[in-house]
């Protein structure tokens, strides 16, 4: 018997999902509760956990074995309790209870959603600083949270596990041919019971089929009715996606003339795999019967969506789009440092900066570092600054409320930090943020609130925030145009990449890498199979000025053009014979020279800028420690030194070839 452990807030929650499961799968599943609040207490034995919410997981996570697959439900409002609101008056204000904003909207715009928008609903959550009191209220089973006694208080109860989340639960578990048609006629019947109990004035517009096709049309897979001749009677938008056809071309006509498989009879319960428009897809079919008539529920969805759907805390199943730590690919001490100080930075909550030059893979561990946190399990948005219009940057941002100006969406829209409520926002190019939308941010970062471009509201937002730049923020804090006190918001936890010319070691290894990527029918040993000795030299000592983006873009060109003999210089692209050559016009002023020579000098000894101002001092030159500092950038920027980390830094080959020609 397989064993689900359900981790909950509060012990009615808890409590209701058990029975739910029950229900459904008493003989097959042992079901069991632990309170997030005594999670570190417990010792969690399962084949599956599921959290309640985010914020469950966000609390909970740490003491969950890394073995143990977890996911996080989704909760909607049990239909059978919904028949006290269908009799409230038309067009009265009602007070909506739950424990928090968010719990709150949910739930609202799920009724909203099923057909009961006769009423105004106001919602109330602890913290919510205004309310109106009103004398009917609406709770989701948290009564005891109400900021007064209304007249009448309606409690719909503690919402319950919605079909796709109960199907995953199925499918992670095995279990899910003991679902057999029960689930889906349970809600239809449910639905079919409401709709009896509604007063002629609501009937019209609350039938059955509006409310099945509302709660199909909410999942993420594409589902469809078919009838015994095998026409199709309804189906949902993912459906019609996945398909890629239109509903009024699909609707009454059979369902073999649109599945792209061999065998399309549907017989009973079964499943199967095959490709549409080159993508995997598993179809799955059951057998229900409906008011005594037999007909099909189908469900399609892309296998690559199936593996999204689980989570392992080790990352044994990830999501396949984001990259992990380990896709930053290198042997460099240094860049594995980065790598270690960004998996600790990952456990934490905290606003990351992210500085380096373009192509050295900021991206790649933003991706990582969500992929290691808690929020693994929620969506990843990345914004470039750089690329979005300044008129449409805030909107973009923060969403708009509807009429906010010509061609505004109707309903308006939400920005990009309210989808990824829950998850991570990553905002690159930062350096390039225009400073009236800086000042926005600094608000979101200091509140963790927004306020959409035409609104008055402010919607709290849950979400963790990496930002990168190849710019000096400080330099543009000095031209006026970066905020100082959004710098140091940003920069809580922060990381440098480091630019390819100064991991020498990783040139060869990642040359060699990507050539086996992008080799067909054969894989090389060493570069020397593949580069003349000549080419692998000026490769090892070549700036790379577009870094590990740059040297992959050469593999793929070159992998082209192989035919099977070792590639020379010609085999280059011209342009970086053009930077070789003037790689070699180093201009030193008087200083910049005096210092190189200290680090030629004291060649076994790293020296940082205190040091150097004291051999400065003992020549008599005047040269302070702010000015070194900015001599010592330059140096580094030039390759002809190299910061070893708080010890200081040294000279570099290219270093003693400029004092040598000097």
């Amino acid at each position: 018997m397989k064993k689900l452990v359900i981790i909950s807030e509060s012990k009615n929650t808890g409590t209701r999902l058990i029975e739910q499961m029950n229900d459904l799968l008493k003989k097959h599943l042992k079901t069991e509760n632990i309170l997030v609040s005594k999670l570190k207490y417990s010792e969690v034995n399962a084949d599956l956990v599921l959290f309640t919410s985010i914020y469950v997981k966000k609390r909970g996570i740490r003491y969950i074995p890394s073995d143990i697959p977890n996911i996080i439900s989704k909760r909607i409002i049990d239909h059978k309790n919904i028949s006290e609101i269908i009799s409230i008056e038309e067009g009265k204000d009602v007070l909506f209870i739950n424990d928090c904003y968010e719990s709150a909207s949910e739930a609202i715009e799920q009724l909203i959603e099923l057909g009961l928008d006769h009423i105004k609903y106001h919602s109330y959550y602890p913290d919510c600083t205004s309310y109106p009191c009103l004398e009917t209220a609406i709770t989701a089973g948290e009564s005891q949270l109400a900021p007064y006694k209304p007249k009448k208080l309606i409690d719909i109860g503690t919402r319950i596990l919605d079909i796709q989340t109960i199907h995953e639960i199925g499918r992670i578990l095995d279990l899910e041919k003991y679902l057999n048609d029960s689930l889906v006629i349970n809600y239809i019947r449910d639905i079919v019971e409401i709709s009896k109990s509604i007063d002629e004035s609501r009937k019209k517009s609350l039938e059955s089929q509006t409310m099945l096709e509302t709660i199909i049309n909410g999942l993420d897979y594409g589902v469809a009715f078919i009838n015994n001749e095998g026409e199709v009677l309804s189906l949902n938008p993912k459906f019609e996606h996945i398909l890629g056809v239109k509903r009024k071309d699909i609707i009454k006509r059979r369902i073999d003339a649109f599945l792209p498989f061999e065998n399309t009879n549907l017989n009973g319960n079964g499943a199967y795999t095959g490709k549409i428009e080159n993508r995997d897809v598993y179809i799955q079919y059951r057998e229900v019967k409906i008011y005594g008539k037999t007909g099909y529920i189908l469900s399609l969805r892309h296998t690559s969506k199936i593996e999204q759907g689980i989570n392992y805390t080790d990352n044994k199943v990830f999501n396949r789009k984001l990259h992990s730590f380990k896709d930053y690919l290198t042997i460099n001490k240094d860049a594995l440092d980065i790598i270690r100080i960004a998996k600790k930075f990952s456990k934490t909550d905290s606003t990351i900066l992210i500085e380096g030059e373009n192509g050295t893979g900021k991206e790649i561990l933003a991706q990582g570092i969500h992929m290691n946190s808690f929020r693994n399990n929620s969506i990843f948005v990345p914004v470039n600054m750089a690329t979005i219009s300044s008129n449409l940057l805030e909107s973009e941002l923060f969403g708009y409320e509807e009429g906010t100006f010509t061609g505004a969406l109707k309903g308006g829209k939400i920005g990009l930090f309210q989808m990824a409520h829950g998850g991570t926002v990553f905002i690159d190019e930062i350096g390039d943020t225009p400073l009236d939308v800086q000042a926005k941010l600094l608000r979101v970062l200091e509140e963790r609130r927004i306020r959409k471009v035409g609104g008055v509201d402010e919607i709290p937002i849950d979400v963790r925030i990496i930002a990168a730049t190849n710019k000096n923020l400080l330099e543009l804090v000095e031209k006026g145009q970066f905020r100082l006190d959004l710098f140091f918001r940003l920069n809580i936890l922060p990381l440098h990449t480091i630019p390819l010319r100064r991991r020498r070691e990783d040139i060869e290894y990642l040359l060699k890498y990507f050539i086996n990527i992008n080799l067909q029918h054969r894989r090389i040993e060493c570069l020397e199979e593949f580069f003349e000795k000549e080419t692998i030299v000026f490769l090892n000592n070549y700036e790379w000025i577009g870094n590990v983006r740059e040297l992959i873009n050469l593999v793929e060109y070159l992998t082209l053009i192989y035919n099977g003999e070792k590639l020379g210089l010609s085999s280059l692209h011209s342009y970086m014979m053009d930077v070789e050559s003037k790689k070699e016009r180093v201009y030193l002023s008087k200083e910049e020279v005096w210092i190189l020579e200290q680090f030629e000098i004291h060649n076994r000894v790293p020296l940082g800028r205190t040091k150097l101002a004291e051999l400065a001092i003992n020549e008599n030159l005047k040269i302070g420690e702010g000015k070194i500092r900015n001599i010592l950038k330059t140096l580094e920027n030039y390759g002809l030194i190299e910061s070893i980390g708080n010890m200081g830094s040294k000279i570099t080959e290219s270093g003693r070839k400029i004092l040598e020609e000097l």
